[in-house]
């Protein structure tokens, strides 16, 4: 093996090396950072839901600088923000593990928390929908 063909294996070696210890410290700081994304605003969504007012403010400026329009506006003001926080929080579950950050730690101790009113609400719309359903029968 000639002297050039050794660097050239060397060099691709250690190339290899580090881009493979590259990815596997990389891959996970990624999911990490967008478990930390979802789950704030799994907390922006609750903030909301706890507080209707900070709904309308933060739309009322998404829409004053145009980062909205108006029919969007209407339809995120109508939105459930429990039921976005809910999905916020068990997509960081879902889709962010492992590893086993804080922010999916902190996720599951969110869904527990809401899981009730979350579920009192799904089964006021099946009840709802039930009804609406009856109603169209009855016709």
């Amino acid at each position: 093996m000639t002297e050039n063909t050794k660097k050239i294996l060397v060099n691709t070696g250690l190339a290899l090396s580090v881009f493979v210890i590259a990815f596997f410290i990389m891959a996970p700081l990624e999911v990490v950072r967008r478990a930390k994304r979802e789950f704030l605003e799994g907390e922006k969504h609750l903030s909301f839901y706890k507080n209707a007012e900070l709904k309308k403010q933060f739309y009322d400026e998404q829409l004053s600088k145009k980062k909205i329009s108006e029919p969007q506006y209407k339809m995120l003001m109508e939105d459930n923000s429990l039921k976005n926080a809910y999905v916020q929080y068990q997509t960081v579950i879902d889709l962010f593990t492992p590893p086993e950050s804080k922010w999916v730690r902190k996720s599951r101790e969110r869904l527990k928390e809401i899981e009730p009113e979350y579920n009192a609400w799904v089964q006021q719309l099946q009840k709802e929908i039930e009804a609406a359903s009856y109603k169209n029968k009855a016709k």
